[in-house]
């Protein structure tokens, strides 16, 4: 299963993600006796609290809760696509037709595109979830005002990642 992988991307930039989570659980854990009882819980547009709620588990703990799943969801589709299928147009959502004139090693080349694609996307997330999360705490803790540009900066680097990987996969069927 490790070689499989490997053909695709190193493995380990899996714990990438894994690390940026934990440190939205730890850093939540460490500081979540100190937060006030309302803490807020929705952003505008330029970072700044327009929403506050009690402070309770799930509301410290959503965002990396829905990270994690996030990531574990991610992450195993990804796996199954880059173990799974032999025929690496199998899950290409191409005409037969199509599919035969791209031959075995440009589908191949898809699936590759398509899976890094996927990792760097999943990796993307977990660093904007990590990044929120210690912002939100911060701002509770009144040690900054704002989350500032980091939830703008985030949407555009994923909206381009995924952009890029959309028209990356488009022009590789017209080879």
């Amino acid at each position: 299963m490790g070689n499989k992988i490997k053909a695709f991307y190193p493995p380990a930039l899996e714990l990438v993600p894994v690390i940026f989570l934990l440190f939205a659980f730890s850093y939540s854990a460490e500081y979540y006796s100190l937060l006030p009882q309302q803490i807020p819980t929705h952003f505008g547009f330029l970072g700044t609290p327009d929403a506050w709620s009690e402070k309770g588990f799930w509301t410290v703990y959503v965002l990396p809760l829905l990270g994690a799943i996030i990531w574990l969801s991610m992450m195993l589709i990804n796996l199954f696509l880059i173990i799974q299928p032999d025929d690496p147009g199998r899950y290409i959502n191409l005409p037969q037709k199509q599919k035969d004139k791209l031959g075995r090693e440009q589908l191949e080349a898809i699936r590759t595109t398509t899976a890094r694609g996927m990792m760097l996307l999943n990796l993307t997330l977990a660093a904007m979830i990590a990044a929120l999360q210690y912002g939100s705490i911060n701002v509770a803790l009144g040690r900054q005002e704002s989350l500032g540009l980091t939830t703008a900066v985030f949407a555009v680097a994923i909206l381009i990642e995924a952009i890029g990987l959309t028209v990356k996969t488009i022009s590789m069927t017209f080879n």
